[in-house]
């Protein structure tokens, strides 16, 4: 069973990851040049004057998730000190090969301050992931303790991680993810109006806390420690979406999203987990799979709020670090439903008997 469901979640998820960062760096898509002959000459280059602390934070946070999806895909079969090593390595390599690309684009500049602070990053990402699962740390205990072990716990952290990293992306709806009109060309199903844009915000909070409680109660192993883990992932949540108000959207007030429809969905949300938490298992899985399609549905089929849009400066970012990092929290935004429910059906067809009690 370990060796059958690994590749098909922490494997598939790094490689999905990695897709993202590609697709961010290389955009705006257009205008492909063929380079001087001294592809990698910005190995060698001077410390630019334009980079700053918040790029060298945005680098390292990019490649964080990266670095420990790849120390989970790779172990087994290899052992921690390896997995650490070569997963630091592909996020260096990974880099390298981004940052290369871009000397082919006229609007993108390739850095060697890049490469280092991604490959730091990818090297943080992977150390985390050491310390959670490997070697007599108390991290190592405490995972070991209260997260069920094997590729499904270990999944089961990384789409809650994913689930903080994406509330850093000024979504139009609080905690909505999945949101896949723009691709398809998905027209809204009905008009907007006061009471629609209330109900539908409250519906996705509400089915988004359902969905988050859940997935935290399956890969839990004892159900004794879940109120505070699930209050815990509440307060990061809350403190990504407060910080992304401030550093991203650049808003006053950074609990601005805390609108009258946030606050309702929590309540029902909340209770919605108080009740279900007494079902089994199976049933718990279930009901998360209809929530998160549930919140899929609903946020590609209400309209957006023509009173809410996105600030102008970020709609017109030239490709720069926060816009590499806002293209990479957008991608994630809109895959995180389906990873997590990929999670969901694994963690239902695994044995009864080995599910979260």
């Amino acid at each position: 069973m370990r060796t059958s469901i690994k590749p098909s979640l922490a494997g598939y998820v790094a490689l999905a990851y990695t897709l993202v960062i590609a697709y961010a760096s290389a955009q705006p898509f257009s205008g492909w040049r063929m380079p001087p002959p001294e592809v990698l000459a910005f190995l060698t280059a001077p410390w630019p004057r334009y980079m700053t602390a918040t790029d060298i934070s945005l680098n390292v946070a990019a490649y964080l998730p990266l670095g420990a999806m790849l120390f989970f895909a790779l172990r087994p079969p290899l052992s921690a000190a390896s997995a650490f090593v070569l997963a630091s390595l592909l996020g260096a390599l990974l880099s390298l090969l981004l940052e290369s690309m871009q000397m082919f684009l006229p609007a993108r500049i390739a850095s060697n301050v890049d490469v280092m602070t991604n490959t730091a990053g990818a090297a943080l990402g992977a150390m985390s992931a050491l310390l959670l699962t490997a070697w007599d740390n108390p991290l190592a205990q405490l995972r070991a303790r209260r997260v069920r072990p094997g590729p499904l716990g270990d999944c089961g952290l990384i789409v809650i991680l994913l689930w903080i990293v994406i509330q850093f992306h000024p979504s139009s709806v609080t905690f909505g993810s999945g949101n896949l009109r723009d691709v398809f060309g998905i027209a809204p199903q009905f008009l907007h109006s006061s009471q629609a844009y209330l109900l539908g915000e409250a519906g996705i909070v509400a089915l988004t806390a359902i969905a988050i409680g859940l997935v935290i109660s399956l890969i839990l192993q004892s159900r004794r420690d879940f109120w505070r883990v699930m209050a815990g992932i509440l307060l990061l949540t809350a403190a990504a979406k407060s910080i992304a108000a401030v550093t991203i959207t650049r808003t006053a007030n950074p609990l601005q999203w805390l609108t009258p429809g946030v606050a309702a969905g929590l309540a029902v949300g909340a209770t919605g987990v108080w009740l279900l938490m007494r079902a089994a298992p199976t049933m718990r899985a279930i009901a998360a799979i209809a929530c998160v399609v549930g919140v899929i549905t609903i946020i590609n089929v209400m309209p957006d709020n023509p009173y809410q849009t996105v600030p102008a400066f970020l709609s017109s970012l030239p490709p720069t670090h926060l816009a590499n990092f806002s293209s990479i929290v957008r991608v994630l935004s809109q895959c995180w439903p389906f990873g997590a429910l990929a999670l969901l059906f694994a963690l239902l067809r695994a044995a009864p008997t080995r599910l979260a009690r």
